[in-house]
């Protein structure tokens, strides 16, 4: 695992918001792909259309898309060698046990995800601050939106 660290420049950006939900969820899904940002966000929907279904789009450009039981906290970046995403399930309140919801989330969002590995993306995992793909932390250092 490494730590996912933020630069100095994302600072009050989205960037540090997905920052900040790395170091606050004891699991996240990276995504690594070298098209632009459209392409991982498309590519990403096709895969988990639930992400599509019921959704926010923040201010900031962070999307909450709310899949039956659970939250998906995501977003999408541009970095110099294409794109990232960071996806964050989240239970839909505070006294919901994880458990009730754990199952949904890894065929609906997880699994699919993890197909895009045979399009190209590199596809890792992490949480509580650390992630499994050493090259997303240097692409995350260059992130931007």
């Amino acid at each position: 695992m490494f730590p996912l660290e933020l630069s100095q420049q994302a600072k009050g950006t989205p960037v540090e918001t997905l920052h900040r939900i790395v170091g606050a969820v004891g699991l996240v899904i990276t995504v690594q792909g070298s098209g632009d940002l459209g392409r991982i966000v498309g590519d990403l929907v096709t895969v988990a259309p639930r992400l599509a279904e019921d959704h926010e789009v923040r201010a900031d450009g962070l999307i909450v898309s709310r899949v039956g039981l659970y939250r998906v906290f995501w977003g999408a970046l541009k970095w110099p060698g294409g794109s990232l995403a960071i996806l964050a399930p989240l239970s839909l309140h505070d006294r919901q046990e994880v458990s009730e919801w754990t199952r949904h989330f890894m065929r609906e969002v997880l699994d699919p995800i993890r197909t895009l590995s045979q399009q190209g993306y590199s596809v890792g995992g992490g949480g509580n601050g650390m992630v499994t793909e050493e090259g997303f932390c240097r692409a995350f250092q260059q992130a931007y939106v």
